[in-house]
Formats: structure tokens, sequence, C-alpha cells
């Protein structure tokens, strides 16, 4: 779990995704955790120069080292007290408590408690260490009794001591010519980081508030003060935030007492202390409902198992599938119970394992639907409420003992989560959202996230938003800035980071000791400010371009594996690794698409109908195993005029993993049966073979579908004559199938890395990956004349807002640009180089301007 003040989390993610960091980051000293004789002993003594604002005639107050075992003095009348020892017994007691059990190395937090004060009061302090040197002055304003003090060694090894708010003061030179005015700093857009004091100190808090709004961020995340909320509000912001770790029960309301007004009373406990301290509903930019969600089978089976009103739901869900109990091998539907991948060996127990394992992430996603109302009518109606996921590449079922599943021997064993597209369709919040914990090399990921977040969120009529996190970044000069400004400029209407800290009060998850990220971060947020009144009520236009998410096959990936292996969503920010060759598919069909600068939406199983898959011109399917009704959907849009395009082993099962042959039969070409297969690296994928394209010779890694006979339409070979595209006129439309996984060949095609990021790619293989698009004669909203440069746009009634992302690794020093949007533009605007010339033309605006890593366009009518 994420340790302490009051977030929660997974461990295990921060953990891993920081063990993946620190690979791509280059080699690092691990700090070994601080053993006893390594902390230098000391005394302290005290006196308090005022309490409640008057000199303290006739009072006494009492001191102690706070949280472990410690002898007590007192203060009288303003004088110094006897001094307090620190020594070995105290020094063993602190390194086993929080945060030092995390923190290892130096500081030491140890807080001197004074008992008696009132608010303000003004504490001076001495401390000496046993060994040397004369004694350091401390000093605070407390509005309660702790005063933080920080204990370090030098780099001469030389003991050192300091209040927190002195010890602070290290973070903000990174600040020091940042100041962004109240014209410059976002105003709606929420940007939230948090300030975590460690004590009562109100100049520590004062400064660290105080601090961070200088850098631009439009809500500060704090503890429900009055006290603290009056030093927000001297900075002129209101705005706050808040999170917990979950609902109160977890994922799911099986257990007794989990009911309605529970919830609401629940809801009510979050809401009152922010009231209490002042804060209008309003005040509050944005709550985390819950951290990470996911559960493990088969223990979420004896959880549903032992509550009668869980049994009921599943009972009337398996009901709503419109199938009959005998279509599950039972009687009555009082005799079915939740099935696991066990039971999948007839076609009776593959329906009960399939839709057991949807019950439970359509069951989550209505308990947090109903959480969401429940915070909604304690706060107020709209409030954004999210749930961050870390199943980075979106499964709702993960197979086998993955993570921390204490059944490793169960064939039982998986791991579930939320499928995005239901959740929003449930409400399950008012926002999406996601994580990165990747270096500023994969910046670039963010734009897959966003594209699949807003897909599924403009189906529930939600929001989205993401964690950025400043404590993997700072690899590139302007890593940072490109994921803030991918995330604001493909939609997102909220950015949170996790969390400036300081790390000693919440190790393992602050960014405080890499403060160094805070200048590219205010430079990100003034480019959003300067942008605001477009960027912000800006929406995306739908794309004519679509990617299949899977999720049928998830159920039947490894099952030919007892207990099953070797996949892993949860954590895994790396998408061609731990995975299985059509999930990674997906993300590097999208890769080379957004490489192309063609704007995708995802469309999930529910939108393989007519109305679902009318917006589009083109769809890409990876999925092996799709239901057959929208098997049926499919053919039937491809011969009213839309392009399918295909890859190897797409389409040849139904949702229950049966072989199904509507695809093929429609399309007039059928590979042979092929297992999937489970990717720990698409890096060490083997070759398969070559082509000579037209754009360049390239390799095809991964498997060849095989073909019985020659089929029709063949339209491109490998050197050795096999099959690499088969184009066929379906109706008014056209099926194009890719017998290998042009994804996956592209993704390792790179030849090298420019700025960390990856270069190099193949364009033939770009070429191939996006002729469907070009056969569909789709002309996206922002072209530009060079590759790995992305340029989402949005619009409103106040203009176009177009940001430019610079993946190539260099600057460009010119690019072209043409720009259609549906008004006639007067101005172009660049927040980094200010008004733009461009030419018109009938098909759109055309400019040319320099590029750095970002830059935002604003297009006035």
């Amino acid at each position: 779990m994420r340790h302490g003040n009051g977030l929660g989390g997974s461990w295990l993610r921060c953990a891993a995704a920081l063990v993946l960091w620190a690979a791509s980051m280059g080699p690092a000293t691990a700090i070994a955790q601080l053993k006893p004789d390594q902390v230098p002993t000391f005394k302290a003594r005290a006196r308090i120069v005022s309490s409640g604002g008057m000199k303290p005639q006739g009072k006494e107050f009492r001191l102690q080292w706070s949280g472990i075992e410690s002898a007590r003095v007192t203060t009288q009348d303003g004088g110094w007290s006897d001094w307090l020892a620190f020594g070995k017994p105290q020094v063993a007691a602190i390194l086993k408590g929080y945060p030092a059990s995390y923190m290892r190395g130096f500081p030491l937090v140890v807080r001197l408690s004074v008992t008696g004060v009132a608010d303000p009061a003004r504490i001076e302090a001495e401390l000496k260490f046993d060994d040397r040197g004369e004694p350091i002055p401390l000093a605070g304003e407390l509005f309660g009794p702790n005063l933080g003090i920080m204990v370090w060694k030098d780099e001469n090894a030389a003991p050192r001591a300091a209040t927190m708010a002195t010890y602070n003061k290290r973070y903000w030179k990174h600040l020091e010519s940042v100041d962004l005015s109240k014209a410059k700093t976002p105003k709606a857009f929420p940007i939230v980081d948090r300030f975590i004091g460690g004590d009562d100190d109100r100049v520590a808090w004062d400064e660290g508030i105080g601090q961070l709004n200088r850098a631009g961020f439009s809500a500060i995340m704090l503890p429900p003060s009055a006290r603290i909320r009056d030093l927000l509000l001297k900075t002129g912001q209101r705005r706050t935030s808040w999170a917990v770790y979950s609902p109160p029960g977890y994922a799911f309301d099986f257990a007794p007492g989990n009911d309605e007004s529970s919830l609401k009373a629940w809801a009510q406990k979050q809401a009152k202390p922010y009231r209490d301290a002042g804060y209008s509903p309003e005040d509050m930019a944005v709550f985390a409902l819950s951290d990470e969600p996911g559960w493990y089978y088969p223990q979420a089976f004896t959880q549903l198992a032992g509550s009668p009103r869980g049994m009921e739901r599943f009972r009337e869900y398996l009901k709503e599938t419109g199938l009959s109990p005998s279509d599950f091998g039972l009687k009555s539907w009082q005799e079915a119970t939740p099935a696991g991948r066990s039971q999948s060996g007839n076609p009776a127990g593959k329906k009960l394992f399939y839709w057991t394992a949807r019950f439970f992430a359509r069951e989550s996603a209505r308990y947090f639907a109903d959480s969401t109302r429940a915070l909604e009518e304690a706060f107020r109606p709209g409030m954004p409420i999210f749930t961050n996921w870390n199943f980075f590449s979106g499964r709702f079922f993960v197979p086998g003992p993955v993570a921390n599943n204490r059944d490793k021997q169960s064939p039982d064993a998986a791991m579930g989560g939320h499928d995005w597209f239901e959740f929003a369709k449930l409400r399950g919040g008012t926002m999406l959202w996601t994580e990165d914990w990747f270096s500023d090399a994969q910046a670039y990921q963010w734009s897959f996230y966003c594209s699949k977040l807003r897909s599924a969120a403009e189906r529930g009529g939600v929001e989205f938003g993401g964690y950025v996190i400043p404590r993997t970044a700072g690899d590139r000069k302007d890593g940072i800035l490109q994921k803030i400004l991918c995330v604001a400029g493909s939609g997102g209407k909220a950015i949170k980071y996790f969390v400036f800290g300081p790390e000693y009060n919440f190790p393992g998850n602050c960014y405080s000791e890499r403060a160094e990220v805070l200048p590219a971060m205010a430079r990100a947020h003034s480019m959003l400010g300067a942008a605001e009144e477009v960027i912000w009520p800006g929406r995306r236009p739908n794309a004519s371009v679509a990617i299949l998410a899977p999720r049928s096959a998830q159920a039947w990936d490894a099952k030919s594996q007892v207990v099953a292996k070797g996949i892993s969503d949860a954590t895994n920010n790396q998408l061609n690794r731990a995975t299985v060759d059509y999930m990674a598919e997906v993300f590097d069909l999208y890769l080379a698409l957004q490489h192309a600068n063609i704007p995708v939406d995802f469309v999930s199983e529910d939108d393989l109908t007519k109305a679902g898959l009318s917006p589009y011109k083109v769809v890409y399917i990876t999925e092996p195993d799709i239901p057959a009704e929208g098997q049926k959907a499919i053919a039937e849009w491809t011969a009213s005029g839309g392009i399918v395009a295909t890859v190897t082993g797409a389409g040849m099962g139904d949702r229950y993993g049966e072989p199904c042959t509507l695809l093929s039969d429609a399309f007039g070409f059928r590979e042979e049966p092929r297992e999937r297969l489970i990717v720990a690296d698409a890096k060490s994928l083997p070759a398969s073979g070559s082509c000579a394209h037209p754009s360049g010779t390239f390799t095809i890694t991964g498997p060849l579908g095989r073909f019985n006979g020659s089929p029709e339409g063949v339209s491109l070979r490998s050197q050795d004559g096999a099959p690499l595209m088969i184009e066929r006129p379906i109706g008014k439309g056209f099926a194009i199938h890719f017998p290998w996984f042009p994804g996956i060949s592209y993704w390792k095609s790179s030849t090298g890395v420019a700025d960390r990021l990856p270069v190099g790619f193949s364009p033939a293989i770009r070429e191939c990956i996006v002729s469907p698009v070009r056969r569909a004669g789709v002309t996206p909203p922002v072209q530009v004349d060079k590759a790995l440069v992305e340029t989402p746009i949005l619009l409103s009634d106040k203009g176009a807002a177009v940001t430019v992302l610079n993946w190539t690794g260099a600057e460009v020093p010119e690019l072209a640009m043409t720009i259609r949007v549906p008004f006639a533009v007067k101005e172009i605007r660049s927040v980094n180089r200010g008004v733009v010339a461009f030419g018109k033309k009938d098909d759109g605006v055309h400019l040319t301007l320099p590029l750095g890593s970002a830059d935002i366009l604003i297009l006035k009518p």
C-alpha cells in the first residue's frame, strides 16, 4: 500500500514502477536503511516566547519527543527548559517507525511535542549534538503541539539539524526564477499538487503553500483545517483537493452493513470537515475516490458467496445475458455460483466462467457509481471524482496468481479490474483517470492513455484526467512539460501531480528531491494559462479512425496453462512486456498512427453495432475473440462502406473462445488457427521474414499467419512470397488483412534514440499501417510535413487550440502545417512565439513555424 498521510494505494505499484524508471535512468547507488550507530545523538531544550499571542506568564508547558518513549521536561514563564536527551534508545525506536522505516537514509524526522500551547505560539529551541559543536538555534510558530526537527549529515559527514521550514528552503531555490502572475496561472483548469506538512509550524505550511503557488498550481491538496485554509487564502487561491484509498467496501459492497445509508454517511464524513474548515463545495477541485483498485480470484468468489445480496445480484446478472440456466449447465438460477478458469472445460462452463468475470467488473463499477453519487450529494453535483487505474493496457481480467494473490497454485488464480468503457457508462466516477510512473523517455505514451480514457469517457458523458508523476521525470529537459500538455491538449480536464511532499513526510512517493523539475512544470502551467480561454472549453472532434479495445479475449489468454503465468497489467507501464500479442499490437498500431498524426478513437465490444460503428471510416482489429453479434455488425458495416483492418489471429473466436468464422466467411480469407503468444518482451520476438516495400525494406517480427491455399487479393508479399497484405472489396467497403503484426514490427523497427526518445522507425511499416486510412480518404484536421509530430486539436465556440508535440527528439527548424477548422480564422497565435502569419486556401489555413519540444496554437474566429 501507499503508506501514510491518508492516501492509500499500492506499494507494489510504487516499487515496481520505480524499478522500471530507475532502469531507464541508468545505474544508481542504493541507499541502505540507517543503522542506529549512524545517527548522531543529541539533546534539545526550548522555551515558549508566546502562547495564544500573549507572553506565557504563570504558565507551564511540558516537552517530550513525539511518538516514542521519551523523558519529559517543563518550561515556565518563557524560561528555558532543561535539556531533553535524544539518545540511543530514542534513535532505535524512531528508526523502527514511520517515516524512517521507509526513508532508509537521512534525513531523520523528529518531532518535539509541546503540551499546553495555544495558537499562535512562538517557540525557540536549541539543539546540541553530543559529540561536537555549538547549540543550533531553532524557531517556529505553532498552531498545534508539534515542531518538526530534521537531523542529517552533510557531504563531510558532519551532523546537521534544522526545523522543517528551514530544511525545505533547499527545495524552493528551484523556484527563485519562477513566479507566475495571476494572469498566467490557469484558473478554471484544475492543476493540483500537494504540500504535506509534517508538523504544526505555521511557517513551514505557509512557505510550502506559497512556494507551490508560485509554480502555477490552481489548487493545493490540503487537510481540512481552518488554520491551513487561511494560509491558502493568503495566496489568492481557494481550491483544494482530497483523496481516500477506497470507498468503505473497497471494490464491492458485499460485506454486511455496506448499504445505501452507510455509504451516504461515509460521504458526509468526507465533506463535513471541509465545510467546518470554511471551504465551500466549489472549493473541492477534485476528489480521488479510489487508488488502483483490483481484486483477486478465487478469493473474490468466497466474498461473493458469503453475501446473500451479492449472490442475488449475480443471478440476476446471469438472467440479463438472455441465456437460460441450461446454457450454464444448471437446472435453475438458484444453482448458479461463481466459476473460475478451472470450470471452463466445456461450453456451459465457459459461459459461466466468462460471465462471472464480467459480473465482478460490472458490480464493482456499479458500487463506485453509488459512491460517486453519495459524494456528489455530500459535496456538489458534478464534482470531479475519479478512481485511479493502474491496469495500463486496460484489462479487466488478468489470468494467473499475479502480484499479491495468495493462491499461487490455484488454476482459478487471476486478478480482476474495471472495464474502462463499462465503468464510464455506469458513471463509476465523474472523471476517468490513470497515472504514468514512467520516465520522460515514454512521455509520448500519454497520448495512448488519453485516447482510451477520452473514448470511454465520451460513452458515459464524463471527463478524464490523470496523475503525472514528477518523481519519475526529469531525464529529459522538457519531458514533463510534454506529458502535461499531452493530457491537456488531448482533452483532459484535470491534472494532479503525485506528489510534491516533501519526501521525508511521505517516503517513496514524492518528488521534492527532484524539485528541479518544477520550472518545467511551471512553464507548462503558464502555457495552459495563456491558452485556457480556448483549451478549457475545447473538445476533441470525433475521429474517423478507431481501434477495437479488446475485452472478451482476455478471459481466454494462457488457456493452455493450468496455472497461468506471464501476463501482468497492474503496475506494468511497459506495454510491450508481460502481455499477449494482440494487446501489444493495439499499443503499437496506435503508436504508428500517432507518429503519422492520425487521430484515433477506441471502440469497445459494446460499440460493435450499426450505430456504434457509424462515425468511423476505418477500424483496426487485433482481438482474437469477438462476440458473434459484434462480428456480424463489423461485416455489415464493412459492406456498407467501412474499411476494416485486421491482423493475424483477429476475429477467429467468439466471446467464449469458441471458433467463429463470421468474419472470415464475410471477407473471404481464413487463417489457420494458431496459439496466441505470451510476450515477455516484444523486442525479443524473432524475425519471421522481410519485405521489400516501395518505401524501404523492413523486417517482420513475430508469427506469420498461414493459409490453406493462396488467398485472393494479396497486394504485398514478403521476400519469400508469404502474403503480408490482403485487400478485398466487400460491398461498398474494404477488408484489409495483415497476416502478421505490423504494429509490433513497427515498434521493434526503431533504430535508436534522440533525447532519450525512440526514433528511426520504419517508414515502410508505418505506411503499411496507415494505408487503410489513405484508402478511406481520411484527412486529419491538422497535417504536418514531419513524422513523429503530433497535433491534437480542441474545438469550442471560443476557437481552436492545437497542441503541437514534438516526439522527434530534436528541434524542428521549420514545420509546415495545414489546419482545418469549422470557422473562418482571423488570427493564429503561438503561446511561445506570439502572432503567427498564415495563408488561406480551400483546404484550410497554412503556416510554418519552428518547433521545440511543444507549443500551443490558438486559432480565433
